[in-house]
């Protein structure tokens, strides 16, 4: 029986805009639009080019869902992202105060 393994990678890895646009499964134009409005945070090298890890690929894919599920506007979109991140961060503090 062959046992189809998934490809994980290592997580600090670095994705072109290109890359990141397919994975995100949005245009690079949004995401630089995204950017631009402070939504993603991309890595800047030395000579301007925007590199995105799994975690800003994760942020795009919700902005995308965010934008085509709900037709959220940006500055929508990044209160619903900081109150999602703000629910996040109380979720683990809870778990600690559990232990």
């Amino acid at each position: 029986m062959n046992i189809i393994q998934l490809f994980v990678p290592s997580p600090d890895t670095l994705y072109t805009l290109d890359a990141t646009a397919r994975l995100a499964e949005a245009s690079r134009h949004a995401i630089l639009v995204y950017v631009k409005h402070g939504l993603a945070a991309p890595y800047i090298d030395e000579a301007g080019a925007y590199y995105f890890d799994d975690n800003a690929i994760r942020v795009l894919r919700r902005i995308q869902r965010l934008h085509a599920s709900y037709g959220l506007d940006l500055p929508a979109i990044k209160m619903v992202l900081e109150l999602m991140n703000e629910i996040e961060r109380l979720q683990a503090e809870v778990r600690i105060l559990r232990r």
